[in-house]
């Protein structure tokens, strides 16, 4: 008897961790990078874009993935001017359950010295639900920006924890 109340009372509160609102469900990941940035701007001369997920060497060097199967969509966020290290990607997959596989993935393959002359030594990767963040940047610019500036905002727009690789 006492289960099925606590069955029923669970049910009624709408308590459990799949019943908590998806944040970023019906965010565009180019919206997301903008709610972002209007809690920190990083005072760089930026661009967003959506890379073409058929393009192999793009995948690659934006988000460290040979393997893009498991992703649903890409957004990324880099200096206009190409001597900045500073790139802020958002990856959206299609699996859910393969989040920490493809986050991995990203940290341990992507080139933090893929721009000419500069290498950024500040990365992180992290996760919410369904969308990967990975950003890395160039200590030298950490009177403008850190990593743990946009983790932070990033939680904030997820309005949750996040999963830190």
């Amino acid at each position: 008897m006492s289960m099925v109340i606590l069955v029923f009372i669970v049910q009624l509160c709408g308590c459990g961790a799949e019943d908590t609102p998806n944040a970023l469900e019906d965010m565009a990941l180019i919206d997301i990078i903008n709610a972002m940035y209007d809690m920190k701007t990083p005072e760089l001369s930026l661009h967003q874009d959506i890379p073409d997920l058929q393009d192999s060497a793009a995948m690659e060097s934006y988000t460290g993935l040979s393997d893009t199967s498991n992703v649903k969509e890409v957004t990324y966020s880099e200096p206009m001017i190409g001597s900045q290290a500073y790139s802020l990607v958002l990856v959206r997959v299609k699996d859910e359950s393969k989040v920490e596989e493809t986050a991995t993935a990203m940290k341990e393959n992507v080139n933090p010295a893929k721009w000419i002359c500069v290498m950024a030594d500040d990365l992180q990767v992290v996760s919410y639900r369904d969308v990967i963040l990975l950003f890395m940047v160039s200590s030298e610019l950490s009177d403008v920006i850190t990593s743990e500036e946009i983790v932070d905002s990033f939680q904030n727009v997820c309005g949750d924890d996040i999963t830190t690789y």
